[in-house]
């Protein structure tokens, strides 16, 4: 049964698009760990940093029907290629913004934003190419195994978060997110 569960990992696309899903899952959550803190201890405000928080998250519920009707449409590989590097951007300014102590609350918010905006119309591009990695005999396990890395990167992140802020401060776990 376990070797069933697995299989997917026979497929290498499959592979390589999982484990880079969860590397950059992962960063995410770190990246949405050091921004709370960092808001919540500037501003004194816990409030500021739900507000931050939703800024980034709201747009899946927003745009997520609307990014899963496109990746039917368009070519999945672009979409996950523009929204990666869209991601990738937007955490980049934001390692350097917080990094610096030059960012404000609403350019944090902002900026997560953009990128929640860009996650969801990559997540639908992601689930929708797992058909196209694995035979149909491995898709079940395929999309089971992708939740299991989506949990992953939820548990591993704060837990990352926490180590990279003990050694580098809030600064380096939103670079770490800004590489993954």
């Amino acid at each position: 049964m376990a070797s069933d569960s697995l299989a997917p990992f026979r497929s290498r696309a499959f592979t390589l698009i999982w484990l880079g899903a969860l590397v950059s899952n992962t960063g995410t959550w770190m990246e949405a760990v050091a921004l709370g803190y960092y808001v919540a201890d500037t501003t004194g405000q816990a409030s500021s940093s739900a507000l931050v928080a939703s800024a980034a998250f709201i747009p899946n519920a927003i745009l997520g029907p609307i990014g899963s009707a496109l990746a039917d449409r368009f070519d999945r590989r672009r979409m996950l290629m523009s929204g990666s590097l869209m991601s990738a951007l937007m955490a980049a300014v934001l390692a350097v913004r917080v990094g610096t102590d030059a960012a404000s609350t609403t350019e944090i918010a902002v900026l997560g934003f953009v990128a929640g905006c860009a996650g969801a119309f990559t997540f639908p591009a992601f689930q929708t190419t797992l058909p196209h990695l694995v035979p149909r005999e491995h898709l079940v396990a395929a999309v089971g195994v992708s939740n299991a890395q989506w949990n992953l990167g939820r548990v591993l992140g704060p837990v990352c978060a926490a180590a990279a802020m003990a050694v580098g401060g809030v600064g380096a776990a939103l670079a770490c997110n800004a590489v993954s």
